[in-house]
């Protein structure tokens, strides 16, 4: 028999038609990583440990103002909650496309405060500015930014009127 020489890759295919290696690997922490690295990662100030979600949108800071982060701390507390309890995720920062399924798989939240930026940005359609409404279980508030209610006085009480109901 001669020996068949070649680097045409049509005519190999043809040629070699076994199956060289055989890869089956059925792991539970392969499918988990696999998993992981197709869900998106956020950056978030906060530990999400009471599922509260607060939406912002501030192209300036990373997550607010100094002031306005005072404000907010400030807010938490009055509603009896600290930094560790909510999740805040700065919708300016976010590289990928965001939508409510998506905030919902990676967050779990029981509530989620739109505080500036517009529902259509995460794909909810119908939110009246400052009235709590419900999707999928979970409470919903769209409000003003805390910047803004750092300048009126009238959005600071429509924002507290609603959140104490949320």
């Amino acid at each position: 028999m001669t020996q068949l020489n070649t680097t045409n890759p049509f005519a190999l295919r043809y040629l070699m038609d076994d199956t060289l290696f055989q890869f089956e690997v059925e792991s539970p922490l392969l499918e988990q990583a696999i998993a992981e690295t197709s869900r998106p990662s956020f950056d978030i100030l906060g530990a999400n440990k009471s599922r509260i979600l607060y939406l912002i949108e501030n192209l300036a800071e990373s997550y607010f103002s100094p002031t306005a982060q005072d404000a907010f701390i400030k807010t938490l507390h009055a509603l009896g909650l600290a930094l560790d309890d909510v999740a805040v995720l700065n919708l300016a920062q976010v590289r990928e496309e965001i939508n409510f399924e998506t905030l919902f798989t990676h967050f779990n939240p029981q509530k989620i405060v739109l505080a500036g930026p517009s529902p259509n940005k995460i794909g909810v359609n119908g939110l009246s500015l400052n009235i709590v409404s419900s999707q999928q279980s979970i409470k919903l508030l769209y409000t003003y930014s805390f910047e803004e209610m750092l300048t009126d006085t009238n959005k600071k009480k429509l924002f507290w009127q609603a959140v104490k109901s949320l």
